[in-house]
């Protein structure tokens, strides 16, 4: 699970991760979460979700994070923008229109990156990391967001023992462990996912439930 992990996985093209649709929690719950649109909201480990040009399209800007510079070209090139590109610390800043993506390490931004952030969303970010790491990613998310800053957060849980992570199970009661000292927790969801994720059919899932919830 070190960077050079998903850094492969995009050179692969191993991304089942990816959506070619946007997420139907973020479409249903998003209202609830942001009632003022001319906001920025942040996306960590954004890949190149099509969820960022949903957002966009209401009248957010959008402050993503992502690993693999493959990920963060091609959605640009999706977009059909033509990004400005500059270096700050150890990251590469990638900005067009309304998306400013933070290339590099998550857990090596900059603190002032996320003072004018109103708003989180977390699609794919929770359980794409590993137990010691998500108390890291929680904890980090407190530290580092202003307290009047809420978000929507999906997570997904399954048999551990059907398959391994990533994506891992994490269940109603971890999201309250790590979240529940800095965040009120409020749960919007629960729905079987399990037939619109054929890729983790195939790794031997039987059952999967994604799970929605508001953090404020």
């Amino acid at each position: 699970m070190e960077p050079e992990f998903w850094i492969k996985r995009w050179e692969t093209g191993d991304i089942g991760f990816h959506r070619d649709e946007v997420q139907a929690g973020l479409s249903e719950f998003w209202p609830q979460i942001a009632q003022n649109t001319e906001t920025r909201v942040f996306v960590p480990l954004c890949g190149k979700s099509l969820d960022m040009r949903w957002l966009a399209a209401r009248g957010h800007s959008v402050l993503g994070v992502e690993l693999s510079a493959q990920a963060v070209e091609a959605f640009f090139e999706n977009e059909r923008l033509e990004p400005e590109v500059r270096r700050e610390e150890s990251f590469s800043v990638y900005s067009a229109g309304p998306f400013e993506i933070w290339c590099g390490d998550l857990f090596q931004l900059p603190e002032g990156v996320l003072e004018n952030v109103s708003y989180f969303y977390d699609r794919a970010s929770l359980v794409a990391l590993p137990p010691d790491m998500r108390a890291k990613y929680a904890r980090r998310l407190g530290e580092v967001l202003k307290p009047e800053v809420s978000g929507l957060l999906v997570s997904l849980s399954y048999n551990p023992a059907e398959m391994s992570g990533p994506p891992f199970s994490v269940s109603k009661v971890e999201v309250e462990k790590l979240f529940g000292d800095r965040f009120a927790i409020d749960l919007l969801s629960e729905r079987d996912a399990l037939a619109g994720n054929a890729n983790l059919i195939k790794r031997g899932l039987t059952g999967l439930v994604e799970t929605c919830y508001r953090l404020r």
